[in-house]
Order: structure tokens, then C-alpha cells, then sequence
């Protein structure tokens, strides 16, 4: 049945500037109700952030994500999925072997995580989908057994707990605001969706904004179906992209008009015509794409590799490291070892210490008394015995870089070193990677690696080339757009059963996040969504 909502929508396809519409709605609503009566819900802390980012004239702590205003609005208890607390109940119950993913978005399609990730994820998914209790597996069953009697042991709650009690308890978030913002709400549960509609009755405005069609998230508990059930007061269509040329838009169309349960609404290409192009290359063999990379690195483009599983994108990442070309996921930072091994982590890591090193060639400056200890904490032999003590309580803080040199000097095991610790590359490179610790010299190769085939400058620089999962890059864009077609047992599973619309919205979504050529790579088996 068809209900009408006390709810303003803009619907929002790819690259049609959404986040930039809602930050005028933002503004014009903080004019007329003042802003600390606005508030700014989105789904992801992600997406909070790139909002509050956007100078949007309300306060920060009226931005941010439905978890963190209801978790607020019942007044922060303890969480039972903290580090500490999800380590008792493991050795509690080992049965239980949660791994504690940093980033879940993907498990839908993935073989990753573990049973217990996958009954822990579906007994969320259950409860976001308010599916009755008797209707639940029976995996999901074992593990509430165990975890609701944990949480009532240590007077704990999870993450669904906060939507739960806030329902319940709750009225408003604490600013009681006349005007509340939701932001991609095709990813917004049934359970999150009965939260919003309860905090909207005290408002004088509700605004909700997202696509149906990009919803990847059904394995969550996101209702698709929302969209389509409940017609709002008013609805707007953004309906010019400014990223997805003709050529690409075409594809995308024709592919998203595969799923069955969609409403279609008005988009339109960016004027340009952009193009769709095959390559020989498979997710196990990514060679081809080598020549495609070096192109676009030397035509200052961007390029995006995108595959449904994490482990899919392993062989591309042996070949970029091979190659020595610089790749990350800004989207997905704590992906830090996996795809973003350039970036710092912290002043005592790797990266962290080859940085500080290299500030003569980075910034033709040298070294401060922390930027030399940063180097020097990831070096063994360099300083004579008890001399890296003596370093640290002698040398003062105000000291100019030429006194801290000097006093470097002052202490080396072998004095003839100042001259190779500040030779031009490669020679600095090679010392620095023959003192290193035993710990630093695995996380060093590939940076050291790259500094020495691409210049020391790409150490510093924002990478060109992202790798990851079609999750992680939603919201994300990029000029190259590389996409694998294939699909874990699972995901295939669902696509050719009762997730196919699904992977449909999946795919969709990776295809959309092309600003000038697409490159379709080719199914490394039959399971593939295209040959």
C-alpha cells in the first residue's frame, strides 16, 4: 500500500551534484530557522564528513550520522562493539570468532570474514529489516542467543541497540531541530527509516535526498522499497549529471533498466561524449592494464580499478607494486596496508619515518629535532652506542636544522654517513634501506620502490590510480574507470537468484563513477556479469 509522507525527496542519480544541492537546502533553511535549528544526517561518516566540509553554515555537531545523533539522544551508553568489549565475548565464546572488519560494506559478495561475520551480519540484517524473530535463521539465532546475553551481562548495546532504544525513548535528537536533513537514504534500513518518520513529526521540515537505483546495501538492511511505497509531500529530480559522458550513460541506462523494481526517473548525460572500450584484462591477470595506467599517468588522469571482492583486486596490487606506481583509496583509508600503503600512519610508521627522511629532496629543507628522531626511531646503527638518548635530551626543540645536523654528525657511528645520508637519490635510498630495523624493512620495500623508479616527490603526492571494491567507491569518481565483471560464489549466487537486481544496482553503481572512459575487463570465469 501507497502512503504519503510528511517528507520533501530530491532524488539524486550519479554525479548530479547532490551533496552541493543539500548544502544550499542547508544554507536556505539555516536562514530562515536559524542554524542551530538545522540538522544534516547521512549514512556514512564518509559522507558526514565531505558535508561538513562544504563550509555548510550549521554547527559540526549538527552534521553527522543517524547512529551518532541517536547514541547522543539516549545519552552514550557503553558499546558491546567496541575493541575491548568485542575481545571478551570472542574468548567468552570462541565459537564466536568475530574478526571485527573494519570495512563491511563489501562482505555481501565477498568470501571474506568469518562464519561468526557472516551470523553476526545476518542477525543485524534481520533486525534492520524488522523480519520477525521466528522468521530468522537459525545462525542468526545461535549467535543472539550468546550476544544478547553478553550485552545483558555488561550492560552493553550495539550498534542496532541505538536505533532500537531511540525509537523507543526518544522524541528528537538532542537539538530538537525544526528542520532535519537525511541524506542517501536508499541505504537507510526499515528499522532507521521508522526513527527518521518518528523525529520527523516534531519538525517543520523533513527533507530526505538519495537514489533507489544506486542502493547497495540490501545485505544491511537497507529498504529499497521505501522509495516506492511512501510518496512524499514534494519531489525533485536532479537530473543533469555532470560526470557521466553519453557513451557511458547509454551503458549505464541499458543496464540499470535490468532491474525489476525500480521507478524511472528523468537523467540526463554530461555533454561530452566519452566512450566504453574492452580490454583483455581479468581480475587474475591485470597486465593489460599497464599500458592503459601509464597513459593516463602521463596525461595527468585519474584511474579507478574497481572488482566485488577485496581479494579480486590482490593480482593488481602485486603488478602496481611491481611497477612501482602509486595507488590508494582515499574513500576507504583504514584500508591502510591494502590500499593505501603510501600514507602515512601515525609519526612512528614506515612511511611516516622515509618521509621525514627525505624532507631535504621533498622540501630542500632539513630536519627538525622530531623530523630527525622520526627517521632515526626506524634505523638501527646509525648513531654510536647510547648516542640516540643522548640525541633526544640534548638537543633542544628551538634548535635551527643546522645545528640538529651538526649534532647528527656529532654522534654517527661512522662520521663518513652525513654525506651519504644527504646524497641525492638513489644513494640516500640505498642507506636508508641498509640501516633500516628488521621490523620497517617488509613495509619500506614498496615505498622505497617507488621512490626510486617514479622520483622521490610521488611519495608526497596524491596518488592518480584507486583500487577497490565497487562498495568503497560509491560516492567516489575518477577520469578511467576500470571495472572486473566478476562475482564471488556468493554474489553469483545472487545473481542468478533472488539478489539479481542486486548486483544489478551494483554494477550500476561501479559503471556510474566514470568521468571519461570506461574500460569493461573481462570475466576471469563463468562467473562473470559479462563475458
Amino acid at each position: 500500500m501507497v502512503q504519503a509522507t510528511k517528507e520533501d525527496r530530491v532524488i539524486g542519480p550519479p554525479g548530479t551534484g547532490k551533496t552541493t544541492f543539500l548544502t544550499r537546502v542547508i544554507g536556505h533553511n539555516a536562514q530562515e530557522y536559524g542554524s542551530d535549528n538545522v540538522i544534516a544526517i547521512s549514512h556514512t561518516r564518509a559522507a558526514a564528513a565531505e558535508l561538513a566540509g562544504r563550509n555548510t553554515p550549521i554547527p559540526r555537531g549538527n552534521i553527522g550520522t543517524m547512529h551518532s545523533f541517536a547514541f547522543q539522544a539516549i545519552g552514550t551508553p557503553p558499546l558491546a562493539e567496541d575493541g575491548e568489549h568485542l575481545r571478551e565475548f570472542v574468548e567468552a565464546h570462541p565459537q564466536w570468532n568475530l574478526s571485527a572488519i573494519a570495512d563491511p560494506e563489501d562482505i555481501a559478495f565477498t568470501v571474506g570474514g568469518t562464519e561468526a561475520d557472516r551470523s553476526q551480519q545476518e542477525y543485524q540484517r534481520c533486525r534492520n529489516l524488522e523480519t520477525p524473530r521466528q522468521a530468522w535463521p537459525a545462525s542468526a539465532m545461535e549467535f543472539a542467543s550468546d550476544w544478547e546475553d553478553y550485552k545483558k551481562q555488561t550492560g552493553t548495546i550495539d550498534f542496532t541497540d541505538m536505533i532500537e532504544l531511540a525509537i523507543a525513548d526518544t522524541d528528537s535528537p538532542l537539538q530538537d531541530p525544526a528542520v532535519m536533513i537525511a541524506d542517501e537514504c536508499q541505504d537507510t534500513s526499515r528499522l532507521q527509516w521508522r526513527l527518521l518518520t518518528r523525529w520527523a513529526e516534531r519538525c517543520e521540515k523533513f527533507v530526505t535526498a538519495g537514489d533507489p537505483d544506486q542502493s547497495i546495501f540490501r545485505w544491511a538492511g537497507a529498504d529499497v522499497n521505501y522509495f516506492a511505497e511512501n510518496r512524499p509531500m514534494r519531489q525533485k529530480v536532479l537530473e543533469q549529471s555532470y560526470r557521466v559522458p553519453r557513451a557511458v550513460h547509454a551503458l549505464a541506462m541499458e543496464w540499470i533498466e535490468q532491474a525489476t523494481d525500480r521507478e524511472a526517473v528523468s537523467y540526463l548525460a554530461r555533454n561530452e561524449d566519452g566512450s566504453v572500450l574492452r580490454i583483455n584484462a581479468t581480475h587474475k591477470y591485470p597486465e593489460p592494464l599497464l599500458d592503459v595506467i601509464e597513459q593516463a599517468e602521463a596525461d595527468g588522469k585519474t584511474v579507478m580499478i574497481q572488482a566485488t571482492c577485496g581479494y579480486m583486486l590482490r593480482p593488481t596490487i602485486e603488478v602496481l607494486k611491481r611497477e612501482g606506481i602509486p595507488f590508494a583509496n582515499p574513500w576507504r583509508v583504514k584500508q591502510a596496508s591494502g590500499w593505501n600503503p603510501l600514507a602515512p600512519r601515525g609519526e612512528r610508521s614506515t612511511v611516516s619515518a622515509l618521509q621525514a627522511f627525505l624532507k631535504p629532496h621533498l622540501h630542500g629543507a632539513l630536519w627538525t629535532k622530531a623530523e630527525a628522531e622520526q627517521w632515526l626511531s626506524a634505523l638501527k646503527g646509525v648513531l654510536a652506542h647510547g648516542c640516540k638518548k643522548r640525541f633526544s635530551e640534548n638537543v633542544q626543540d628551538n634548535w635551527t636544522p643546522e645545528e640538529v645536523l651538526d649534532k647528527i654528525t656529532e654522534y654517527l657511528s661512522d662520521p663518513e654517513d652525513v654525506g651519504r645520508i644527504i646524497a641525492p637519490p638513489p644513494d640516500c635510498l640505498d642507506w636508508f634501506e641498509a640501516h633500516l630495523l628488521a621490523s620497517k624493512q617488509h613495509p619500506a620495500e614498496y615505498p622505497l620502490h617507488v621512490a626510486r623508479k617514479r622520483g622521490v616527490p610521488c611519495l608526497q603526492q596524491d596518488p592518480r590510480v584507486y583500487i577497490g571494491t565497487c562498495h568503497s567507491f560509491k560516492g567516489a569518481e575518477a577520469d578511467i574507470n576500470i571495472v572486473f565483471p566478476d562475482l564471488s560464489y556468493q554474489g553469483y549466487s545472487e545473481w542468478q537468484g533472488p539478489g539479481r537486481n542486486d548486483v544489478v544496482r551494483l554494477f550500476y553503481v561501479a559503471i556510474t563513477r566514470t568521468k571519461e572512459t570506461l574500460y569493461l575487463g573481462s570475466a576471469s570465469n563463468g562467473m562473470g556479469v559479462w563475458s
